[in-house]
Parts: structure tokens; sequence; C-alpha cells
């Protein structure tokens, strides 16, 4: 039997990887289409193109390994069922039960550590690249000076070059409105150019020029003075690339222990807003309706009666009812605010356990549909993945999406994929152990002729 189960694994390693690769490399090449072309607009420096990509790899190591699994049962079970194994295996005493226990078993590992990863590994991958996105998103472009062409990426400076010779520059135009007083252009014949990344500055190095000023209020006061060399250092803001540190994380950079803490703060407010709405309640309709007059006490009354009271218009009564309404308003307004939240967090938190567990469930739905499609082709395994995977994704997507809302609970909203593609698994496992066809054809036809059979023998 061990000689059996090594087989069986050892048919299922290079499907699993080759398919692990292409899913990951496909998922790679769609982040590289959509950012680095905008990284490399803002010379970002080559190791942060690399970190970004890597940190990138844990969301897509999440999604590719389910999938990889399912991929890997469908091929190697194909094709055992292809090459007539399955039917020699059975015959030498071997159901379909302890074929498929050594690969659930190893499924069962692979979830077991794909919980540990999207609880201990992915959040923070996430917080980082979350971080790193933001940092590169407030850089400005790199400053790439063309010839002939205006360079207006740096704020209140246009410069015009003719020729550049690496740092060499020859037929400067640089317009500089930093002053608001006054603008000032700068005509060069030549210079030198370099970049100080350490002070955020460039430094033009002019010879043989003029500087033409004129004051914004007054164009009629207008300055020209010649120089031989003149030295400009402009700011450039925001040209390199700062790592910062946030502080917030959202729902997908926290652990589930994180989300859970997050659960009881939430819960811990709503209850404080509810007992605010009690206390506003009562105190205010205090001041409007006296509690001895709600409760009908007909001694109390007898007492306030014999007192002199304080009538209020009923403009006054209308003014307070209609700030009673407005204050509760508010107060539910942050009541539901804490439910959307506690909503998201607890879909966050099944979802970390939902999708490790699909790797058991692809096993039960990848096993039986290899043996009765009977081919273990790539085309095959593949096909048949994306149909059931996105089947699973659907349900997903739309789970998550219901559960935030608060139309249906938030365990059911992640585990109902599961629930349905393992139940469909089950189902396919057992009529294959029974060597029963997938859809009954022949019984359904037989059932529906039976009554029509009945009616004519009793007609004749």
């Amino acid at each position: 039997m061990r000689i059996i189960t090594k087989y069986i694994l050892r048919e299922h390693i290079s499907p699993f990887l080759f398919s692990l690769i292409t899913i990951v490399f496909v998922f790679l090449l769609n982040i590289i289409f959509r950012d680095l072309g905008r990284l490399l607009g803002k010379g970002i420096p080559v190791i942060a193109i690399l970190e970004f990509f890597f940190l990138n790899m844990a969301w897509i190591a999440a999604l590719a390994v389910p999938m990889s699994v399912l991929v890997a049962t469908l091929m190697a079970f194909g094709r055992l069922s292809q090459d007539n194994e399955i039917t020699a295996l059975k015959a030498g005493g071997v159901n379909l039960y302890r074929l498929i226990r050594p690969v659930f078993l190893v499924s069962l590992a692979l979830t077991f550590g794909m919980e540990r990863f999207n609880n201990i590994v992915l959040p923070e991958f996430n917080y980082r690249v979350k971080q790193l996105y933001t940092d590169i998103s407030r850089k400005q472009p790199t400053a790439t000076i063309e010839p002939n062409v205006f360079f207006d990426a740096i704020e209140n400076y246009t410069l015009l070059v003719n020729r550049i010779d690496r740092q060499r520059l020859e037929g400067i135009l640089l317009t500089d409105s930093s002053d608001p007083r006054y603008t000032r252009t700068v005509i060069a014949r030549e210079g030198d150019l370099r970049f100080v990344e350490a002070e955020d500055r460039m430094i033009l190095d002019l010879r043989e020029g003029e500087i033409h000023e004129a004051e914004q209020a007054d164009l009629e006061n207008y300055r020209r003075s010649r120089f031989e060399r003149q030295i400009f250092s402009i700011p450039t803001h925001n040209m390199r690339l700062e790592r910062t540190e946030p502080q917030h994380r959202g729902d997908r950079e926290k652990s589930a222990a994180m989300m859970r803490e997050d659960v009881e703060r939430y819960s811990g407010s709503l209850e404080k807003n509810r007992d605010q709405i009690r206390r506003r309640v009562g105190t205010d309709l205090d001041r409007v309706i006296p509690r001895t007059a709600r409760e009908k006490d007909t001694d109390s009354l007898r007492t306030m009666a014999g007192r002199p009271q304080q009538t209020l218009s009923m403009e006054a009564h209308r003014r307070n009812v209609q700030a009673i309404v407005h204050q509760i308003g508010g107060e539910r307004g942050g009541i539901q605010a804490y439910r959307n939240r506690i909503n998201s967090a607890r879909v966050e938190i099944h979802k970390k356990y939902s999708i490790p567990v699909a790797c058991m469930v692809f096993v039960l739905i990848g096993a039986p549909l290899g043996i009765m499609a009977r081919h273990g082709g790539l085309s095959t395994g593949v096909g048949m993945s994306i149909v059931f995977f996105l089947i699973y994704w659907a349900f997903l997507i739309g789970g998550e999406q219901l559960g935030d809302r608060g139309y249906v609970s938030p365990a059911m909203a992640m585990w109902s994929p599961n629930l349905l593609v393992g139940g469909a698994g089950i189902f396919l496992v057992l009529r294959t152990v029974k060597e029963a066809t997938f859809i009954p054809w022949e019984t359904w036809k037989q059932a529906a002729i039976r009554p029509f059979g009945r009616f004519r023998r009793c007609a004749s």
C-alpha cells in the first residue's frame, strides 16, 4: 500500500508545480502590464520595483495554491483513468477511497499551512505593499530632460534645452515663477546639470547668459542683467522615493486575531450608542412629558395639579421633538456604521479560513471529475479547473458583498462556496465508487414512461 501511496502522490507533484508556476506567472504578467510602465516612468529604483513584485507574491500564492491543487488532481486522476490504471487498481481490490486518501491528507496539511500563511505572512505583505504603493504614488516623475522639449515636472520651473551631451547642456532657457512678485527668465549659452538626491535639489551651473526679470504688479518695471557664470539651485521635492511608516491597517492587512479585537471594540462602541439613545430618549421625554403623566400616577397628578406648572407652546414642543428625532437619527447612523464594520471584519476572518479549506474541497471535486473525463491532458485539467474555480470565486465574491451589507451572515457568505463545491464533490465521489453514471438518464426515462405504461394497461 505504501507503494501505491507514493505512486499516487508522485503523479500529483509535477502537475501541481507546473500549474503553480504557470498561474503565478499569469498573475505577475497582469501586474507587470498594469504597473511596470508607471513605475519606470517615476524613476523607481530597481530594488524597489523588485520589492513591489515580491510583496505582491503573497496574495498571488494565496490564490494560486488552491487552483494548482485542483489542476493537479484533475490531471493526475485523469491520466490514471486514461491509462486504465484506475481499473487495474480496482481489480486488485483497491477502491477509490484508498486512492483519494493520500491526496486528501496532503491537502489537509496544505490547508493548515495556507491558514498560517493567510494569518501571518499575507497580512504583513499586504501592509508593506500598500505602504510602498502609497510612497510610489507620492513620488513625482524622474527629471528626464530631452532636447527641444519643455520640462515642467518641477513646480514653478520650466526648462528648455537645445542640446544635451550627458550632463552638459547647450542653448538653455529657464523660467522661474517661484517668487509670486517676479517672473524670471534665464537664457544661457551653455551649462552643466547635476542632481543632489540627498538634498532634493537640481544644480544648474550656467555660463554666458542673461537674466530677465519682470514685476508682476507693474510689467513696465523690467530689469536685465548679464553674467559670465551663475549657479542656480532648484528644489526638487518628492523627486526621490521616500519610505514612510503609516499606522493604519485595513482589514486585509490584519490577521484574524487583530480583526477579532476590532469586532470587540466595534461591538462595545455600538452598545454605547444604544445606551446613549436610551438615556437621551428618557431624559428628553421627561422634559417634554413628565414621567408621572406617562405612568398615569393619579396621586402625583393631583399633587402636580396643585402646583403652578410651566407650560410650553406647541412650537416649543415641536422643536423639542424635532431635536430628539435628529439626535436619535445621528446615533442610529453611528450604530449602522459600526454594524457594517463588524460585518466586514467577520467576513475577512472567515475568508482567511475558507480559502485554505478550498484545497481539500478541490481534491473532492477534482478526483471524480478526472476519472470521469478519462483524459489527463493539460487542456482538460486547466479547462475544467477554470470552470469550477470561476464558480467558486463568483460565489466567494458575491457572498463577500452580501456579507458586508448584512444580507447574509458572514459565516454563510464565506463558507457557502466550500459547501456547494464540496457537496458536489462528495456526491461525485459516492457515485464514482458505485460506478454509477453522473446523470442517470435511463433511470429518469424509465421513471417518466412508467405512468404512461400503467395508463395504457388500464385503458386496455
